[in-house]
């Protein structure tokens, strides 16, 4: 009898263990359906084998097909790669961590928006991730009853001919990520170059109080700078355990 309520243990530990199986391959299935949105190759993995370089693969291809000078950006600032590619998969997170409403796909879409033109436009990636997350909490649809529109809530009324001359031809645009996010970091990049300290630029970028604004602004990279912290954290531990 004995033996027979072994055989049961080890019967009950493997079906478990093939579930837990299946549910995680299930959950890696699901990350891995693929984008919809246009690339070069057929990015669709369908095996965990060699899985961070086929990533790193489709971030690269997805960038340098939706923002052109995507390269050359990266050479003008220093930035690396790998760099590039960190800040996106983190800022992809932190945006589903504050807004459930937002998928995978577009967080990440919103995320390569948001770090592409920080660098164009030599923006801190950090304040322009605060802003975003102030002004829409990363909504690239929202829109508030002043008339500010989108990811970075721009106003077509007050900026249309300096958006147009810069490849934003229509209010509607500014609904898509990558137009709201280039707004933005437009009009951000202006104010800096024109006022004494970001403070005074954010104010302006605000069109209100600049104390009130800062203080806004400063809770939100309070937040990112938080979740950065711990998803490092938790990516030591990760490693520590898998190595130990």
């Amino acid at each position: 009898m004995l033996h027979n309520f072994r055989r049961a243990i080890i019967l009950v530990f493997l079906l478990s263990f093939a579930a837990f199986m299946l549910a995680s391959l299930g959950m890696i299935a699901l990350f891995m359906a693929p984008f919809n949105i246009q690339v070069n190759k057929p990015w669709q993995v369908s095996q965990t084998e060699n899985f961070i370089n086929d990533w790193n693969y489709f971030v690269k291809d997805y960038v340098s097909q939706h923002f052109p000078d995507f390269d050359r950006n990266l050479s003008k600032t220093g930035t690396t790669l790998s760099k590039y590619m960190s800040d996106v998969e983190t800022l992809s997170g932190f945006i589903q961590d504050q807004n459930y409403n937002i998928s995978s796909k577009r967080a990440f879409r919103i995320a390569s928006a948001l770090k592409h033109y920080s660098l164009k436009y030599g923006v801190s990636f950090e304040l322009v991730v605060a802003v975003a997350h102030t002004e829409s909490h990363f909504d690239p649809e929202a829109r508030s009853s002043y008339g500010a529109l989108g990811l970075m809530q721009v106003v077509w009324r007050i900026h249309s001919a300096l958006l147009k001359a810069n490849g934003i031809s229509s209010e509607e645009l500014l609904f898509q990520p990558e137009f709201g996010a280039a707004a933005g970091c437009l009009l951000l990049s202006r104010y800096i170059k024109d006022s004494d300290n970001i403070q005074t630029a954010l104010g302006r970028y605000y069109g209100g109080d600049s104390g009130v604004y800062w203080s806004r602004i400063s809770r939100s990279m309070d937040s990112y700078q938080r979740y950065k912290k711990q998803k490092t954290v938790t990516s030591h531990l990760l490693f520590f355990s898998y190595n130990s």
